[in-house]
């Protein structure tokens, strides 16, 4: 049985996590998490299930566009959800006791995301205020509450019924009648699986067909939320996961909702497949050669829409596997990062990244029927990027030339890979890890090294983000260009834009944490 936000508020440490983080007090909030797990000796997953259910009121936005002197605004997706989700899974990355460290920067990070909606509009303060320059002073209010709590809405029918019905609430906007059917159906453990998958597929649908040109921008957010709030609830326990359902199953129905490029996929694979490809997960198995993989990847880097199109259909039809191609758009999806040379840009890059990596998790980890239509949308939305960025020629192996790194032992290249990130030189940092991962050394000790760097900046949980994401894709990547992937990861954490103070948790760990 589900517990609710009442069973978990009745933790002794539930009003003291509250109180610290309504008070906007990052270092006290984040002490008491970790005084949860290494001096009360509490599982992460407790830890997690209280101050989740303790944020999650005040992490909410009513819609992701505001309207502003005749402009669209964007009002971004609360991040804590998405930081805690990639915390628990680049633990295992770190050095034993920097373990802790990936949970704690996401737990600092909670009372800067409180009521984002105000923060932009300069009445709230917190990481998007400081961002836009906005010095927001204390308030007397607590931060808005823009969804409150749903109990359960149990509909009638079979669990194919009410999965659709939940689907519906969810395209509708329905936000109340979507989170009430989710918990609803989530009650049952039989029908967690059927769950899961629907929830993200919900997430990977919402995507638009273009950001060129736009300021309100989706940018697969939908879909990395889905699968933080999945990933979350196996790892906590479903039971114990009100907290991750209240801050992210709501926003799956705020708007804008974006279905237009979904509904062009699913009518090219009713135009071309008999059955609208619903059997070709089963059916196509070759892989692409090497030659295909990288013709594929530098058109979707060059070719217009139509063009790019039309080689997936032309793939899937000479029985591609779509493991194979969701691999190579992954190999893709890292080029946009490994092109780009300006620091606010390598967003574009690493939205797309991670969308492709919750999609490629989907694609690997269900049969859902309607799976090849999802690497339509996947392929689009870096083929739009970049076409936005003008990524048209590889530019990093400029950065190999002019770094000499010859006679460098692995060892000596992690110590300068960690000194190149932490130094925000991205060209050096792409040299020396290609240097290293030419070089055959172990793969392991270079994801420590990266993982460790990732971990100590503060900004938004996209630092950490990036990296397991590209650690994932790695480890499952069929083609030969996989070692793109692990290039992304330095690149982008080098040379993304950081926030003042973003490395204050890091301090506060080495001082009061990690010995302790």
């Amino acid at each position: 049985m589900l517990r609710n936000r009442a069973e978990i508020s009745e933790d002794k440490t539930f009003n003291l996590l509250t109180e610290a983080i309504l008070e906007r007090d990052q270092p006290r909030t984040t002490d008491l998490f970790y005084g949860m797990i290494a001096r009360d000796g509490r599982s992460i997953g407790e830890a997690l299930s209280v101050v989740t259910a303790a944020e999650a009121p005040f992490v909410q936005v009513p819609c992701h566009i505001n309207f502003r002197d005749g402009n669209i605004a964007l009002t971004n997706n609360d991040h804590t959800i998405l930081g805690l989700r990639a915390s628990t899974y680049l633990m295992p990355y770190l050095p034993e006791k920097y373990r802790l460290l990936p949970l704690l920067q996401s737990v600092w990070y909670i009372p800067a995301g409180l009521d984002i909606w105000n923060q932009l509009l300069g009445k709230y303060p917190g990481r998007y205020a400081t961002m836009k320059g906005i010095q927001v002073p204390p308030p007397d209010y607590g931060p808005v509450v823009w969804h409150h709590d749903t109990p359960p809405i149990h509909d009638e029918g079979t669990l194919d019924e009410r999965l659709h019905h939940y689907m519906i609430a969810t395209m509708n906007g329905d936000t109340r009648g979507s989170y009430g059917r989710f918990v609803s159906i989530a009650e049952d453990p039989a029908n967690r699986a059927a769950l899961q998958d629907t929830l993200e597929f919900l997430g990977l649908m919402d995507v638009q067909e273009t950001v060129i040109g736009r300021k309100a921008r989706n940018t697969g957010h939908k879909a990395i939320r889905a699968r933080a709030v999945t990933d979350l609830a196996n790892y906590i326990g479903w039971e114990d996961s009100h907290g991750v359902f209240y801050m992210g199953v709501p926003d799956m129905a705020i708007g804008p909702l974006y279905y237009s490029m979904y509904d062009a996929a699913s009518v090219t694979m009713a135009a071309e497949f008999e059955d609208a490809g619903k059997s070709l997960k089963q059916k196509n198995q070759t892989p692409l050669s090497p030659a295909q993989v990288e013709d594929m990847v530098e058109q979707m880097m060059t070719a217009d829409h139509d063009t790019v199109w039309n080689l997936l259909v032309t793939h899937l039809k000479n029985g591609i596997s779509i493991k194979s191609l969701g691999d190579t758009i992954q190999v893709a999806a890292a080029e946009l990062i490994l092109r780009n040379t300006v620091a606010r840009t390598f967003t574009s890059g690493q939205h797309p990244f991670d969308y492709c990596n919750v999609a490629n998790n989907w694609l690997r980890n269900t049969n859902n029927p309607y799976q090849a239509r999802i690497l339509f949308l996947m392929l689009n939305f870096i083929n739009d990027v970049a076409h936005e960025n003008k990524y048209y020629k590889s530019i990093i192996e400029d950065d190999f030339a002019k770094h000499d790194l010859s006679g460098r032992t692995p060892h000596a290249l992690l110590r300068e890979l960690d000194d190149a990130i932490m130094s925000l030189d991205y060209s050096r940092s792409t040299a020396v890890a290609n240097a290293y991962l030419q070089s055959g050394a172990d793969r392991r000790a270079y994801m420590e090294t990266v993982a460790l760097c990732a971990c100590r900046f503060q900004d938004d949980p996209h630092n950490q983000k990036i990296t397991v994401s590209t650690f994932e894709e790695y480890g499952h990547n069929s083609t030969h260009l996989r070692d793109r992937i692990l290039l992304a990861t330095p690149r982008l954490l080098a040379g993304w834009v950081k926030m003042p103070g973003e490395r204050d948790c890091f301090a506060r760990f080495e001082k009061e944490w990690v010995y302790n």
